[in-house]
């Protein structure tokens, strides 16, 4: 009996250690679950050097639209891609009386390098206006499109009050419904081929969100979180935007709901229907979307020849910033 006690209690003894050693392992464990994802800065386009890693698109508007898009050394010398100021400025020609027919210059341009997910944070100052008008900052690759997907991040036409953020894929990707989002969906199926390009949209109805409304406020900050839970896309004012991106040390988590979110899952993987993707600017004139929804007197073609109609079709970009997570 003795024997018994004596073993069982050197047996206790001896399980101590084993326990006090798993504490810690929890805690540490606990500690990595809970800590927050950080990003670092890597990729910068602002400034004085905003153009250098860009590529200047030459080629036919693939939307039809009734531009000549313009080289880099053409839209340098003619101010329609400058920096005054610090701010990138990129414009449609506002001087030019044009024969009926001719195409207005303009410029499209896009990142050379290409993403693959990140934290993108776009600080715009001004966007385009004006009837006629078709600007859009936008992401896809130089593949067949759709089949790496096509994120249009800032998209819409004439004087529109809404801001239309909408992903476009090949067949096999829908939005699932139901999250946490500020703005409205309007369309679920994201798939675009033959005659249905519409994809799948997201409407931001806030104040300010875009065109005149949003240049009166002083512009603001959209960003774009591509990562493995999907894309989620907010917009904030020049007065809300938070802490954290102005002090360059962003915290996604902390932002609230975002305006729209595609979540990667059963409805649509986003890993296999987004790659590869370029950042894209442009302003282009009527085209499919623009000239379909024309209705400012006359035709949309009759009003690019007049200048005037394109005074204030100008980007101010302050800066764009890429993040990815560290």
């Amino acid at each position: 009996m003795m024997f018994s006690f004596i073993y069982f209690s050197f047996a206790l003894l001896l399980s101590l250690p084993l326990l006090s050693s798993a504490a810690p392992l929890r805690h540490r464990r606990s500690k990595m679950i809970n800590r927050r994802t950080t990003y670092t800065p890597s990729d910068r386009y602002a400034g004085d050097t905003f153009f250098d890693n860009w590529d200047f698109f030459t080629g036919a508007d693939p939307t039809e639209g009734y531009v000549a898009y313009q080289s880099r050394e053409n839209a340098t010398s003619t101010g329609l891609a400058k920096v005054e100021n610090g701010v990138a400025i990129v414009s449609v020609d506002s001087t030019s009386t044009l024969p009926s027919g001719t195409n207005r210059a303009s410029v499209r341009i896009s990142t050379q390098k290409t993403y693959n997910g990140g934290l993108f944070i776009y600080d715009v100052a001004s966007m385009p206006v004006g009837c006629g008008t078709w600007p859009a900052i936008w992401s896809t690759s130089t593949g067949t499109w759709p089949n790496d997907g096509e994120i249009d991040m800032i998209e819409g036409v004439h004087e529109s009050t809404e801001n239309q953020i909408t992903m476009h894929t090949n067949a096999g990707c829908t939005l699932a419904t139901g999250q946490a989002i500020t703005g409205t969906v309007s369309g679920t199926t994201c798939e675009s081929s033959g005659s249905n390009n519409n994809g799948c949209p997201t409407m931001d109805t806030t104040p300010s969100g875009w065109g005149a409304a949003f240049n009166s406020a002083g512009g603001g900050v959209f960003a774009k979180l591509w990562d493995d839970t999907g894309i989620k896309i907010w917009h904030f004012s020049r007065s809300n935007i938070p802490a954290d991106i102005t002090s360059k040390n962003p915290d996604p988590s902390t932002w609230g709901n975002p305006v729209s979110f595609m979540p990667s899952g059963d409805s649509c993987n986003v890993a296999d229907h987004f790659k590869d993707h370029s950042l894209i600017i442009n302003i282009t004139l009527c085209g499919q979307w623009a000239g379909a929804t024309y209705s400012c007197g006359g035709t949309c073609q009759s009003a690019v020849m007049d200048p005037s109609n394109f005074v204030d079709a100008q980007w101010k970009i302050n800066s764009i910033v890429v993040y990815q997570p560290s």
